[in-house]
């Protein structure tokens, strides 16, 4: 079982009062919180991989093929955006696996 580590968040009264009367909890609000923001990430790259996919009509390791495959040629425009989709494509995979780190501990 992975440590957690703990901080302690002085949470003003005013607010307290109103969590418990909406039977919120505080830390449900912070999960739920870190959730949108993980979901707007991913759709954000996601909405990227989509642009590039529909500007040369292929998925990002066709594109990759095509690419390296150029010889004695060089096209800046397909290279810097070539980098651009490698990196909306790792993101993807890293705030997707974020996303499943939240879920899994919304359910714990």
């Amino acid at each position: 079982m992975q440590n957690e580590q703990k901080e302690i968040i002085e949470i003003p009264a005013s607010l307290l009062s109103i969590y418990r009367e909406m039977a919120v909890s505080p830390v449900d609000l912070l999960k739920n919180y870190a959730s949108g923001l993980i979901k707007e990430k991913i759709n954000k790259y996601e909405a990227e991989d989509r642009n590039f996919m529909d500007k040369y009509a292929c998925n990002f390791e066709q594109f990759k093929v095509r690419v390296e495959a150029m010889e004695n040629e060089e096209n800046f425009e397909w290279e810097d955006d070539l980098m651009d989709w490698e990196f909306a494509i790792a993101n993807i995979n890293i705030w997707r696996r974020k996303e499943d780190k939240a879920s899994s501990m919304k359910k714990a």
